[in-house]
């Protein structure tokens, strides 16, 4: 009984997380009309994601890469989980000619969708494993995954734009 709590308050706190995106989005729909245009475009460096891309991404990743490979680990026909290539993902649609606002619709849209899936799953169909790499990971360990993918884009942008010179806005400081 205790395991099963203890399983029950994990998968809570991992839907959170990946909830937590949702919020993300919609706080960046507030900040998105100070940001020109040029800005959400631009590459910091060629190897770096410009702000669309960057939700480009995100968006991808839960579209083609963890969504499809949840459906079929919570079915429990998954063998492999991939691991989103950010480099692919990043030219996966020419996501600079997306408006930030659509981005953000689909962002939310598609996280939404992946939300519900694991939501709708019984609680056995968490413990489902598949390898990735040389290691077999439930669905608990692969949400871990996602929420770490999440993370890792936001915060690169997050420093970017705390570094970046916003119309209105004084320079951070250096």
């Amino acid at each position: 009984m205790r395991k099963a709590q203890s399983l029950a308050t994990l998968r809570e706190a991992l839907l959170s997380q990946l909830a937590y995106l949702i919020d993300e989005a919609e706080a960046m729909r507030k900040l998105a009309s100070e940001i020109p245009e040029p800005l959400q475009t631009a590459r910091p460096l060629p190897e770096e994601p410009s702000l669309r891309e960057t939700y480009g991404m995100l968006i991808a990743a839960d579209e083609q890469v963890f969504g499809p490979a949840l459906d079929a680990l919570l079915e429990g026909t998954a063998r492999i989980l991939p691991l989103p290539d950010d480099v692919q993902l990043q030219t996966f649609e020419d996501w600079n000619a997306i408006p930030l606002a659509l981005l953000l619709d689909r962002l939310q849209q598609a996280r939404r969708a992946l939300l519900m899936r694991l939501k709708q799953a019984a609680p056995e169909a968490w413990e489902h494993a598949a390898y990735c790499g040389s290691e077999r990971w439930d669905v608990y360990r692969y949400v871990y995954a996602i929420v770490q993918h999440d993370f890792a884009l936001l915060q690169a942008l997050g420093y970017r734009l705390y570094n970046a010179t916003l119309p209105g806005r004084p320079r951070p400081p250096r």
